[in-house]
């Protein structure tokens, strides 16, 4: 029920408050007498039509897509079950045009359509049709592809063309009933339909296995009869099912949550009922309640509005409420001018916000156009204000827009979606990140800026040269930015005269000294120094300032007496007007590290030609993003000190299942063989040993078989993907006997297991851990993709050793920051 109130003259508003539906400034209304009634009529019937309308579309009966796909070589009995099962469903449920409608195809050696979603639309044809049914004759030993069902099933049945209602909203599924395990790998084509949006379904019958089955399925949709009618029905007439607060989202316990949704009118009626589904579930999932998550909604065309604060509900069912009737207008898209609004008027301590209590902000931008207005600028400032934005972009949504709007990086802040559909499968993805992101910046941030402190700390001499780009395409706040990033950079290090010495040239037509290595020698005045910094302006001659840092460099052996490592971080935002590739080779042959950062409008190639490394090289978008790479910098830096002459025992446990492509599969390789690049291999030193598992495990090379890196990179490039299922706990189980004296490991020393994965393990993993665990082991777990958050922790015993990344690129991000972890545990 929706309630609106109306306080007349002297009217008792806090009891009003408490009779309309919130948030008040929407439902409750206020007037000096009843002849303003009149005057508000036309407003008020306006607000109470959208108000009816959005809960009339939030209240229609939910229909479905419903796809069968049935095995040819069924037995007759388990044949006429299902064929049974099938009439007694369509019998129960309505089907029809704008009801539910149904598809039935059959996969043996190939699949054959017996007829599509949108060939027969009454429940009579239906009827007659599976009636007709019949499976073709398999022969002898023909194979029974369910992988390739799977993949003709994601490529052709849910399509419009088809039948498919997906871009209205409507639920798809598809119904697998096997009477035997399948030929071919059904592990990929089933990760492709999942991914498509659509909920798997899989009756087991004959002899097919429930481990396969369960590998083909969405979650708990596993059966082993066809006495499951009143199942599927529930299912299909059913929204889905409440999400509960779980994995990353029970400990992302502080949050102030903004979403900012753009309500123009190029989006419509549907769509919009499909973005309210999306707030909703993402909602459901977060730990929402007073003194935990707060939620805030920002609605937008030409104008921005908030709906709802960050202080207007404690009460999360409340708020799920309100979200099913959130009203849509259209208009235009200025999403600039939203998220002005949402820094002036919404992160804000009047409006609710805890920033100054330390509690995370995060906005998350949901639009499916292109900005009429600036974004840039007002994306930073909010940033600056220290916001995480997330930008969600939908269809048309400019790619470039969307970058520029989100956090750095891009990978793991900006997302795009091709239809409103798919912000259902978006969700579940979404919701991990930002659960998981909330509780790592909120804990383990600090704990890793810790830890790089005290690895730095034995980073005992160095010298380090900025060369920081002061052209004129670089605006006074960006400038600004800079010089935080110094002043945080420095803050790291132990400055001084006989340990880490700090110097600074800036740029632009030509090279200015600015401060020497030998000018200050404690952190506070090379602080005051650099906070002093003008801004002149000019062009950008890189190659000129590179040539002009030999001199610099000479002039650091003369005053320290002997050579110390030295590195130059080169900080430039546009593209060199002169040759910087020569220079940079110069620095480089005299034994100096050179990192190229990159703002905006640089040049990625010439950035790899300045450090000659793409390790080395760092873009971002913008200015404010330069503190999202620090660490990694510094981490690089401080790590082969801190892991010189520390030996141990590391084994690599590598998901190998058929879920994972080709490419990722290399990925992981890449990962494994740059992390025994940064460890100090050798007999004495550390000894790194690898294990692939899925379904089974395979011992690629033990702790006690190279102790040169060629040898075990040859080893990894020679890596066979396995595939299979997911069997993390016996993988666990198997690999603790390869710490043994007796197996190659070494009593006494430090030994590290690396766990990689990219699903959900079809094992407990919690009691092979624990018992490798108290063994000594220190065990580090690193998630990808659809990996189960819950688990990781189980695998790794502490939120500071378990990792998730959005997908399999974000390794490579990883390998500094775990050389360093694993040199200190």
């Amino acid at each position: 029920m929706i309630v609106f109130a109306i306080g007349v003259g002297n009217a008792n508003m806090t009891e009003l408050q408490g009779i309309a539906n919130r948030p008040n400034d929407r439902f409750l209304f206020r007037i000096k007498n009843y002849q303003a009634l009149q005057q508000m009529f036309d407003g008020l019937l306006q607000t109470i039509c959208v108000s009816v309308e959005d809960q009339r579309i939030a209240l229609a009966e939910k229909f479905s897509d419903i796809y069968f796909l049935v095995d040819s070589g069924l037995n007759a009995s388990d044949f006429q079950l299902m064929r049974t099962m099938l009439v007694r469903l369509v019998n129960q449920i309505n089907v029809g045009a704008s009801g539910h409608r149904i598809g039935l195809a059959q996969y043996g050696q190939d699949t054959k359509v017996e007829f599509l979603l949108n060939q027969h639309m009454t429940k009579d044809e239906v009827m007659a049709n599976i009636r007709r049914f019949r499976t073709r004759r398999v022969q002898a030993n023909e194979q029974r592809n369910l992988g390739g069902a799977l993949t003709y099933a994601a490529t052709n049945f849910f399509k419009a063309a088809a039948g498919s209602r997906e871009d209205l909203g409507f639920r798809q599924f598809l119904v697998v009933v096997a009477g035997a395990n399948s030929s071919d790998s059904v592990y990929q084509p089933a990760h492709l339909v999942k991914s498509e949006g659509v909920t798997v379904m899989a009756v087991g019958l004959g002899s097919a296995t429930t481990n396969q089955m369960k590998a083909v399925a969405t979650a708990s949709y596993v059966y082993q009869s066809t006495n499951i009618v009143a199942a599927l029905k529930t299912a299909f007439e059913t929204e889905d099912e409440a999400v509960n607060v779980v994995g990353d989202c029970v400990t992302a316990k502080f949050a102030d949550v903004v979403f900012i949704v753009d309500k123009s009118g190029s989006i419509g009626g549907s769509n919009f009922q499909l973005i309210r589904n999306f707030l909703h579930k993402m909602v459901e999932s977060l730990d929402v309640g007073k003194n935990r998550v707060q939620i805030g909604i920002i609605m937008y065309n030409e104008n921005p509005t908030s709906h709802v604060y960050l202080n207007t509900f404690d009460d999360k069912e409340e708020i799920l409420q309100f979200i099913k009737f959130l009203p849509y207008h259209g208009g235009g898209t200025k999403t600039g001018q939203a998220l002005k609004f949402a820094r002036q008027n919404v992160f804000v301590k009047e409006r609710g916000s805890r920033k100054s209590q330390g509690v995370q902000q995060v906005a998350v931008v949901i639009t499916d156009g292109e900005s009429q207005d600036e974004v840039d600028k007002e994306a930073a400032d909010l940033r600056r204000d220290g916001v995480t934005i997330y930008a969600i972009g939908i269809q048309n949504a400019s790619k470039t827009q969307l970058v520029q709007i989100a956090s750095h990086p891009s990978t793991m802040y900006v997302y795009n979606v091709d239809s409103f559909a798919k912000l259902k499968t978006l969700q579940k993805s979404l919701e991990k990140i930002v659960c998981h992101n909330i509780f790592r910046d909120a804990i383990t941030v600090n704990t890793r800026r810790s830890d790089i402190k005290d690895g730095c700390v034995q980073s005992d001499e160095a010298d380090i040269f900025f060369l920081m780009d002061d052209s004129g395409s670089i605006l006074a706040e960006e400038f600004y930015d800079i010089k935080k990033f110094i002043i945080e950079f420095l803050q790291t290090f132990h400055i001084g005269r006989h340990h880490v010495r700090v110097g600074l040239v800036k740029y632009a037509d030509s090279p200015t000294l600015v401060f020497d290595l030998t000018q200050y020698t404690d952190a506070k005045s090379l602080e005051k120094a650099v906070e002093n910094i003008r801004h002149l302006g000019g062009g950008t001659e890189t190659g000129a300032a590179l040539s002009s840092m030999t001199p610099n460099f000479d002039r650091a052996m003369t005053t320290r007496g002997h050579k110390v490592q030295e590195y130059l971080i080169v900080i430039t935002d546009g593209e060199s007007t002169d040759e910087v590739k020569l220079p940079a080779e110069k620095l480089r042959a005299q034994g100096i590290v050179i990192y190229a950062i990159g703002v905006k409008r640089a040049n990625k190639k010439e950035l790899k030609e300045i450090s000659g490394s793409p390790e080395k090289t760092f873009f971002v978008n913008n200015f404010d993003a330069l503190k999202t790479i620090k660490d990694d910098i510094i981490t690089d830096i401080c790590s082969a000190d801190a892991c010189k002459d520390i030996p141990g025992d590391l084994l690599f446990l590598i998901d190998s299942s058929g879920i994972i492509r080709q490419e990722d599969y290399q990925k992981m390789k890449d990962f494994i063989k740059s992390m025994i690049g940064k460890s100090q291999v050798g007999q004495d030193m550390v000894h790194v040993g690898v294990i692939q598992f899925s379904t089974t495990r395979t011992l690629e090379f033990p702790l006690d078989s190279f102790f040169d890196r060629s040898k075990m990179w040859k080893a990894i490039d020679n890596m066979q993907q396995l595939g299979g299922g997911t069997n993390t706990g016996q993988a666990l189980t198997d690999i603790s006997q390869y710490f043994d004296p007796g197996m190659g490991g070494r009593s006494g020393m430090r030994q590290n297991l690396i766990v990689v994965t990219d699903g959900e393990s079809q094992d407990q993993v919690k009691e092979p851990a624990k018992l490798l665990r108290n063994k000594g082991v220190i065990i580090y777990a690193i998630g990808v993709e659809g990996a189960n958050a819950t688990q990781l922790l189980e695998i790794s015993g502490s939120h500071d050793r378990m990792f998730t990344e959005r997908n399999f690129d974000g390794l490579k991000d990883l390998d500094s920051q775990l050389a360093l972890d694993v040199c200190k545990t």
